[in-house]
């Protein structure tokens, strides 16, 4: 099947549409120009989808979202944020991003301006499309009518989604709307269900042209809202039509799920669809996080702004029967080569680990996918600023470059085709453990984990490396049949009660999702952010680590979320306000 290529022939006008004028000779139409009455048709209302589309990335031509602030990776928001992630490269670049992470974030950070206008404009191109399709609707038929508008109400609820799980005060805008005058004095979530249970009871399509939104990704996407709520009850059906009643099933292998030589498959939901080499230089790659790539004469990409944190590689550590430390992984504190050169002599931990960890994390030492063993601090720029890991989940096998990667010159070789799944069955699986967890039904939520544990128990990354130092020239000596690090991951027995299962469960998801974009936001809804990212500094910067990070501190009630942008609010005066946090 095809696959919707969101922003190839867009038309450019689409988000002109033209007024009419009271002269006559003004009311002809001009060359070149699209006016509503030109799009009311299925094809005119399809193309405004389309648009809509196109903006799921976080990304258009010319327009705020190219560094990525409002990414459908989230990067910026749910990794850097949180324990997870460093943001890497070096710390004079990007500061917008250091005042992200050190968590002095005010309202005139450009990368929450970047937030607010990608995913408005998101929000008004849906609202196009369904206010163009109420002029159409004599021309098209009940079915595709609903189908559409379906979409359209999809695409307006995930851009929602995506302001209102970062920032507390927005504006709810519809398509009958004036959007300058609409206040953000209320609370949105039953908005955002309201789009997507639309969808779900007017019959919108199980399975889609491969691009597009379907019932079960409005299921899904419906579910996350209402965990966001702790809406246990509400979620619990949702998930279990999607598991129970859906088509999809697990892939083999966890790392099935980042590998683009399989897209598409069985496990997802919806992708975010990228493509290069089609005609359309970047623009239809995953520009919206191009600088995440390892960098370096090994690799020859850009810019490693994606650094693991040293407590995401340590939450990996397991015990004997190859359970998670779910208490004790900040103790002594595994660091790698944190600190030394490619050319000193350094050996990977024989600590036990859970296999995930190499299929999630680049380290020295460890082959990094098919571009050999990663030779340590020469595949970043400032080691000692950002730790010693990179991001291997966004990465595409060197087999594939220039194939997968794009082909024409650019700035950033990394530029790629390789899809970002947004929604998958495992996602889905470890929501209803959660869920069964709030209900104390502990043999559910036990099982559900055990599901995931059980595939990636396997999944160990193969080839000894038996270098101790990767200094220029090296010959790699790796023994193929061997695991690379000592694997061990082992399934629950038991979860003894509630408190035991959600510390479980949270381990757990961000053992499966790590580097996805996930995890503070998760942290918020959970109520477990302050603890954790308090406890999680003080281990980070112990001994000095990471000295640009030195003093970052968190504060509850406020750094759980984020500010309206300034500019915004001065646009509109008396209308939006800004957060009392901020």
């Amino acid at each position: 099947m095809k696959k919707l290529h969101f922003k190839i022939g867009i038309l450019t006008a689409l988000g002109l549409l033209l007024g009419a004028c009271s002269e006559e000779f003004l009311e002809e139409k001009p060359k070149g120009a699209v006016n509503e009455s030109t799009l009311a048709d299925e094809n005119g209302v399809n193309l405004l989808l389309v648009g809509a589309y196109s903006r799921i990335d976080g990304y258009a031509s010319g327009e705020a979202g190219g560094t990525g602030g409002a990414s459908a990776t989230n990067w910026v928001w749910g990794d850097v944020t949180s324990d997870d992630m460093h943001r890497g490269d070096q710390t004079g670049g990007w500061a917008p991003i250091n005042l992200i992470e050190r968590f002095e974030v005010d309202a005139s950070n450009p990368w929450v301006e970047e937030l607010w206008i990608a995913n408005f404009d998101g929000i008004a191109r849906a609202n196009d499309a369904l206010r163009i399709l109420r002029q159409a609707s004599e021309n098209i038929s009940d079915a595709n009518a609903a189908q559409l508008e379906s979409e359209a109400r999809w695409l307006r609820a995930w851009y929602y989604f995506q302001l209102r799980s970062k920032i507390e005060k927005v504006p709810y805008i519809t398509e009958d709307m004036v959007a300058s005058e609409v206040p953000n004095d209320r609370e949105i979530w039953d908005d955002i269900e309201a789009d997507l249970q639309w969808g779900i009871d007017n019959n919108m399509d199980e399975n889609p042209e491969i691009g597009r939104a379907s019932r079960w990704a409005a299921k899904a996407l419906k579910a996350r809202v209402h965990l966001f709520q702790q809406e246990y009850s509400e979620a619990k059906p949702l998930l279990d039509d999607i598991i129970n009643n859906g088509p999809f099933m697990l892939m083999d292998h966890f790392y099935d799920n980042f590998d683009e030589e399989k897209q598409n498959n069985a496990e997802s939901i919806f992708e975010v669809q990228y493509t290069v080499n089609d005609g359309a230089g970047d623009a239809n790659s995953g520009i919206d996080h191009r600088t995440l790539f390892p960098r370096g004469s090994d690799i020859g990409l850009c810019c490693a702004y994606s650094a693991p944190s040293f407590d995401l590689f340590n939450a990996f550590k397991v015990d004997a029967d190859g359970l998670p430390l779910l208490d004790t992984f900040q103790d002594d504190l595994l660091l790698e080569d944190y600190g030394l050169l490619d050319t000193d002599e350094f050996t990977p931990t024989d600590v036990a680990l859970d296999p995930r960890v190499d299929w999630t994390i680049g380290r020295r030492g460890i082959p990094f996918l098919d571009w050999g063993p990663m030779s340590g601090g020469d595949w970043m720029l400032d080691q000692a600023g950002m730790g010693p890991f990179l991001n291997k989940k966004i990465m595409f096998y060197k087999r594939n470059f220039k194939t997968i990667s794009i082909s024409s010159p650019t700035w950033s070789a990394g530029l790629n085709g390789n899809n970002w799944r947004l929604f998958r069955l495992s996602h889905v699986i470890l929501w209803r453990a959660e869920v069964a967890a709030a209900e104390n039904d502990l043999e559910t939520a036990k099982d559900m984990v055990n599901m995931i544990r059980e595939r990636a128990q396997d999944d160990m990354v193969m080839g000894k490396v038996n270098n101790t130092t990767f200094e220029s020239g090296y010959v790699p000596d790796i023994d193929e049949d061997q695991p690379s690090a000592n694997y061990n991951l082992g399934l629950y027995t038991s979860f003894p009660d509630v408190e035991y299962a959600k510390k479980a469960i949270y381990h757990e998801m961000r053992l499966e999702f790590a580097l996805e974009g996930m995890r503070f936001q998760d942290l918020v809804r959970w109520g477990i952010e302050e603890e954790t990212m308090n406890s999680y500094l003080q281990s980070e910067l112990s001994d000095g680590k990471l000295p640009w990070l030195q003093g970052a501190s968190f504060t509850a009630g406020k750094n759980d979320h984020f500010p309206i942008p300034q500019a915004q609010i001065d646009l509109q005066p008396g209308v939006l306000t800004q957060d009392p946090a901020y």
